[in-house]
């Protein structure tokens, strides 16, 4: 068991704390509190077969590091852009793109990089 505090358990998982509370209230995450009543988070709890069910089930959009495919005309009308600048986005490397079978272009609104 690794227990960890807070702060590096939201590091290491990539979320937000919010997120880590909400799956320590769903039984989804052990905690611990140290002698100092610091709360620490045991991260090798979430391995189990049970949670990576729930895990997946997680819709894409309240994940962020899970791959958010779109079409090239939602992607501008949820990020509120051009396709000039959607195209200049692909091509500066500030969004992640893909073919699918078809060799339509897809967006992963998850993956937008803006400096």
């Amino acid at each position: 068991m690794k227990f960890v505090t807070a702060k590096i358990a939201c590091f290491e998982l990539g979320i937000t704390k919010v997120t880590l509370e909400y799956w320590e209230q769903q039984g989804m995450i052990k905690t611990i509190c140290d002698r100092n009543n610091v709360k620490r988070y045991d991260l090798d709890s979430l391995a189990s077969e049970h949670n990576n069910k729930r895990l997946a089930q997680i819709p894409a959009v309240l994940d962020l590091y899970r791959p958010n495919w779109v079409t090239p005309k939602e992607a501008r009308e949820r990020l509120g852009v051009s396709k000039n600048t959607l195209l200049n986005w692909e091509a500066a490397g500030k969004i992640t793109t893909m073919r699918d079978a078809s060799n339509h272009r897809l967006y992963d609104l998850n993956s937008v990089y803006l400096d």
